[in-house]
């Protein structure tokens, strides 16, 4: 199931107070987790853009299909990467309005577009890894599930939105297995303890990962209603931030993209 959300995290809360004020305001308690996580990098973009320029010289119909999708995916990543003046800058010399109007191309036009634009070019042969994509794989007590998630850096808002592909599993070593075999192999593993809650429509979960210090999520498709959670939890006034965990460990000068095994 596919959910396109909106989430802040609240910093540096103490973890008994909070579930105590969450019981007060009728928030529904799913319980404490013990969660063991996989994760995995996407596929480079700038191999994935060499595969499609490659796909482009085909006149196979299913490749063509094959090739839109792949196409449409790597221009919403890139799209979100880059600035918005950059990004005018790459539309001018390419002659396009939007990025996307590629997708309404023909092939060669389409490769044509490519060679057009210096900027376009000397951006994506120095784009890597996505940082604010991955794949998840994560065992919840019992419960298994497999994960793309996209966190989307650009937005009007100042909350963070977050796009999510979720599916359960039955096996999460055997999934692991499943993934490796077809070339994506695992960057780290992680674990960490989660309180889950349920209110007014948003997912709340209290976090507690390796060192760092507590911090509690609140996911929603509605603004107001994070808004209006927080006020119930007198929360207004603690740090309140739209980064993703990551980011939290930077401000520690950690690095978990270098640490292979983050564990208690």
């Amino acid at each position: 199931m596919s959910k396109f959300e909106k989430e802040i995290k609240v910093l540096n809360i103490d973890v008994e107070e909070t579930i105590s004020k969450l019981n007060e305001i009728g928030a529904k308690d799913k319980g404490r987790k013990y969660q063991k996580i996989y994760t995995y990098d996407i596929p480079t973009i700038y191999y994935r853009y060499l595969e499609i320029k490659d796909l482009l010289k085909t006149d196979n119909a299913l490749l063509i299909n094959v090739l839109i999708g792949k196409l449409s995916v790597l221009l919403d990543e890139f799209e979100d990467l880059i600035d918005n003046n950059t990004l005018d800058k790459i539309c001018n010399e390419m002659k396009l309005k939007e990025i996307n109007d590629l997708l309404s191309l023909k092939n060669q036009e389409i490769l044509e577009k490519f060679e057009s634009s210096k900027t376009f070019n000397n951006i994506i042969e120095e784009a890597l890894i996505n940082p604010n994509k991955w794949i998840r794989l994560r065992k919840s007590n019992d419960k298994v599930e497999l994960t793309v998630k996209h966190i989307y850096q650009k937005s009007k808002d100042k909350i963070q939105k977050v796009k999510e592909y979720e599916i359960a599993v039955s096996d999460f070593d055997e999934t692991n297995k499943i993934l490796t075999s077809i070339g994506i192999i695992r960057r780290n593993y992680q674990e960490k303890i989660r309180h889950s809650f349920q209110y007014k429509n948003a997912d709340i979960e209290i976090d507690i990962w390796p060192h760092l210090e507590p911090y509690m999520e609140i996911e929603c498709d509605d603004e107001n209603t994070i808004s209006e959670i927080l006020k119930e939890l007198q929360f207004e006034n603690k740090e309140i931030v739209s980064v993703n965990t990551e980011q939290l460990y930077k401000r520690k000068n950690i690095d978990v993209l270098k640490i292979s095994d983050l564990k208690f």
